[in-house]
Parts: C-alpha cells; structure tokens; sequence
C-alpha cells in the first residue's frame, strides 16, 4: 500500500506536463469568470417580481463516496476529484458536480495521469529504485519545513576551516561562497537523519 501511494504522490510531480493540464487550466479558468457559461446559480439575476421562477440547471449530486470515473480499474472517487479540483483551482471551485460534463471529462482524463505511471512504475522499478524514492520523497517533504541560515552555515564553515588549520591540513579550504550551498545541503541532511533517529531504539543481533 505505501509503496503505491509513494509512487502516486510521485506521479503527481508530473502533472503539469501532462497533456490534459494546459486545456484543463484554461476551461477552469474560464468557468470561473464566466457568469454565462457557470453551473452555479447566479441569485444577482433572479427577477424576483416575475411570474415565473428562473430555470436552475441540473446539477448532478453524487456523494462522496461515489465512483466518478475508472482508469485502467482502479476506481476515481467523488472526494478525490473534489480535492484535487481544490488544489487545481486553488481554492476556487471545490466541488466536482459544479463542473460542466466536458471540463469534468477533462478533470478525470487529468487524474488518470499519475494512475497510469502508478501502473508502469509498479512493474519497471526495481525494490532498490522504490526504495530509492521513499527516500528522497521522505527527504524532500521534510526539507521544506526546515531552513538553514546564511549565517549557521558559516559557523560551520569556520569550524571547519579552524579544525583543518589545527591538523595543519594541506588542502585548501574554498571560499564561503563558493561551497555555502552544499554545505547547507549536508547540514540538512544531517539534521533530517537526527530528526529521524531521534528516539529511535535499535538493536545489532551479536
């Protein structure tokens, strides 16, 4: 199950290639300034001294728990297309049965994406390769959530430069500049193995 779901994620990173995202982008973008053409009742328009009541379109509800689409079988649900068309949109349009049928065709031709690599990938990675993504995955989550100063990583850069002088090293330390971002690279990869081995209880079988 992990692994499907890592290389889902994974797939998803590929999205904004993907052949149906430009047309998607644009039918939602459209839907969105476009009173005429919107699913969504417009009250700013409803006359309400007139004889006749406006017609409201037929808006299809499904539950959330609701198959809205197959791809290859695996099942697309309701509450998954709604997120997705939350991420997509930005916030703007969050449910999947405000969307006319063709942008909801486009949306689930969008989704099926990733699930077609999840099936490729599934039988071309090797374990090592899968594991090889979990890791980097893991790591890539992890760092954007942390951030290493200019100034930390010239403290180390000195103790380094400090210790190397000490041991009467004969290789030449770069410059700062020179080496700051792969020093800052090391020092959170350092500090993420720290957070990930904190508390850890491991035992070596004698």
């Amino acid at each position: 199950m992990k692994k499907k779901v890592l290389i889902g994620a994974l797939a998803v990173s590929f999205l904004s290639s993907a052949i149906y995202a430009d047309a998607l982008k644009n039918s939602l973008t459209n839907l969105m300034h476009t009173k005429e053409k919107s699913s969504v009742v417009d009250l700013g328009n409803i006359n309400l001294n007139a004889k006749s009541k406006p017609k409201i379109p037929k808006i299809r509800h499904h539950k959330r728990s609701a198959i809205v689409g197959m791809v290859h079988g695996h099942k697309i649900i309701k509450k998954d297309a709604d997120s997705y068309l939350t991420r997509r949109t930005q916030g703007k349009i969050k449910d999947y049965d405000m969307l006319p049928p063709q942008q909801q065709n486009r949306l689930i031709h969008e989704m099926a994406f990733p699930l077609l690599v999840l099936d490729a990938a599934t039988k071309e990675l090797s374990a090592e390769e899968i594991q090889n993504a979990y890791n980097r995955a893991w790591m890539q989550k992890e760092a954007r959530n942390i951030q290493i100063k200019d100034s930390e990583a010239k403290q180390v850069y000195e103790e380094i430069k400090q210790q190397a002088e000490e041991n009467n090293s004969t290789q030449s330390i770069p410059p700062f500049e020179a080496i700051k971002d792969r020093l800052k690279s090391q020092m959170l990869e350092k500090r993420l193995i720290g957070t990930l081995m904190q508390n850890v209880h491991i035992e070596v079988a004698p």
